[in-house]
């Protein structure tokens, strides 16, 4: 977790954001930062050690002894839900993750370098046997809670159509269940 993700209800923002129902690593993404102002960073952080790729998401039990996310800023990624994958046979099949009870969510989420890396955790019981790692949400910003490691929000899922494997795909029909 977290590969991909949806933030389609954009109405609470002011301005024109577009939907977009398919946000992979490496686009822009919508954070909120600690002086709790709007600001568009890179999905994916490339510190100088690695050679290629980059860092996506930081595991929440190991971030404090991580020398790579040493002087980081908190943010908290605005959502209505995410993506993950469950292997069935020989195929992999997509799930889409939400809440009923709050329609966005928000990642809690580091900065560096004008990147944003996504704080992860152990999956709630019942999806982890989907995937074993959920992004670290809350229901509000709380700036006070930011440290607390704990995911309360109870989540729903439902399979949906192998279109969002592609991530040039980009329209409401990605987070339709499959029947």
């Amino acid at each position: 977790m977290c590969g991909r993700f949806n933030f389609s209800n954009t109405v609470r923002l002011d301005g024109e954001l577009p939907a977009r129902y398919n946000i992979a690593p490496g686009t822009n993404i919508l954070v909120v930062n600690e002086n709790n102002e709007p600001q568009i960073l890179n999905w994916g952080y490339s510190p100088a050690w690695m050679k290629s790729g980059m860092i996506i998401n930081a595991k929440r039990e190991t971030l404090l002894s991580k020398p790579t996310f040493r002087h980081h800023k908190k943010a908290y990624t605005i959502i209505n839900g995410w993506y993950e994958w469950k292997k069935e046979g020989s195929r992999r099949q997509p799930y889409y993750f939400y809440s009923k009870t709050f329609e966005t969510l928000f990642i809690k989420t580091l900065i560096k370098d004008e990147c944003a890396v996504l704080i992860t955790t152990k999956a709630n019981n019942n999806l982890n046997h989907i995937h074993d790692r959920m992004p670290l949400i809350d229901s509000e910003i709380n700036w006070k809670n930011f440290d607390n490691d704990t995911n309360t929000i109870e989540i729903d899922f439902y399979p949906v159509s192998n279109k969002v494997n592609y991530s040039k795909n980009d329209n409401e029909s990605l987070i339709e269940p499959l029947i």
